[in-house]
């Protein structure tokens, strides 16, 4: 039983405005399928949010991705107002869209990470790829510090691609990320209420899985993982760790490149992973015989427990 209406937040201001809108309209589905008192509330801006009524009983699922819906700041407002919500709280999801501040807090706990760089956009200057190839290698990432669903990333090997990327990327971030390039498998570790889900191989017809590979239909497909029991047992351990440090309780995702190896490498941390139908974290709960519908409740269910439980605490 959810006592509560259940508010879709779906929209924004950022480059994966396109995406929310699904995510939205498949979870807004979702609650009416479950019988659930909702509505879909379409938002383009964070005053938008700031201006909308809502009542004491209200429970806001999160459609957004990026921006404002992701950094921190609706989580923020919420809290502040005593509205459970689901997903990560205003800290958690800070550090989560600063990719560079995830690698920080990797390097903390032991995990790995691919190298990398951070670059302003006013601190670009003539012969700078020289120096980040000479230290990464080519080919290597640029991709922006804060956006989600690998909008705007580029594989660069020469300095005319570095030079093209860099223009392009000054319209989604002032900060740049410039990341060694690993072969491997890129592998999504979702959580759902407190429990890691079955760990999913990505597989593309990319050299990486970008907004493209994400979202262009029949481009990617999902799989039950191929890594040995012992090297998923490791991805589950530094996930749940993970997880647990950054008070994620309720669902998320982490996407990691597993080399020939074995050896994992953090990519970055999830906390309003896509949605849709068939994005790879319903996947993930498919193959645990997870319906879409259930894995809908059982996120509101998960994220009112949690965030009662801390209320309680203080």
């Amino acid at each position: 039983m959810i006592p509560y209406k259940v508010v879709v937040l779906a929209g924004g201001e950022s480059s994966e405005r396109e995406i929310s809108l699904k995510t939205g309209t498949s979870v807004y589905e979702a609650t009416k399928s479950l019988g659930l008192d909702s509505e879909l509330r379409i938002v383009n801006t964070f005053n938008d949010i700031i201006s909308s009524p809502f009542h004491k009983d209200t429970y806001v699922f999160l459609g957004l991705h990026g921006g404002f819906g992701e950094d921190g700041r609706v989580q923020g407002f919420l809290s502040g107002k005593g509205i459970p919500f689901n997903g990560a709280d205003h800290i958690a999801s800070g550090i989560s869209m600063n990719k560079a501040l995830t690698k920080d807090i990797a390097f903390a706990l032991g995990i790995n990470f691919p190298n990398h760089f951070i670059l302003k956009t006013d601190e670009f200057e003539k012969g700078i790829f020289q120096f980040i190839s000479n230290h990464l290698g080519t080919p290597f990432i640029v991709k922006p510090n804060s956006q989600g669903c690998s909008k705007g990333v580029f594989i660069v090997e020469h300095e005319t691609q570095f030079n093209r990327a860099i223009t392009q990327l000054q319209e989604f971030d002032d900060c740049i990320l410039l990341e060694e390039f690993i072969r491997g498998q890129e592998i999504t570790v979702g959580l759902l209420d407190n429990e890691i889900l079955p760990i999913v191989d990505v597989v593309n017809e990319s050299t990486i899985f970008d907004y493209h590979a994400k979202f262009t239909p029949g481009y990617t497909t999902y799989r039950q993982t191929a890594l040995p029991i012992k090297n998923q047992e490791k991805v589950r351990e530094i996930s749940l760790d993970l997880f647990k440090r950054l008070g994620i309780k309720d669902y998320g995702r982490i996407d990691f490149i597993v080399k020939e190896n074995g050896t994992p490498y953090i990519l970055e941390i999830n906390t309003l992973p896509g949605l849709n139908q068939h994005s790879c974290y319903p996947e993930a709960c498919y193959l645990k015989g997870i319906s879409y519908d259930q894995m809908i409740k059982s996120i509101i269910e998960a994220s009112i427990k949690a965030r009662t439980s801390l209320s309680r605490i203080y």
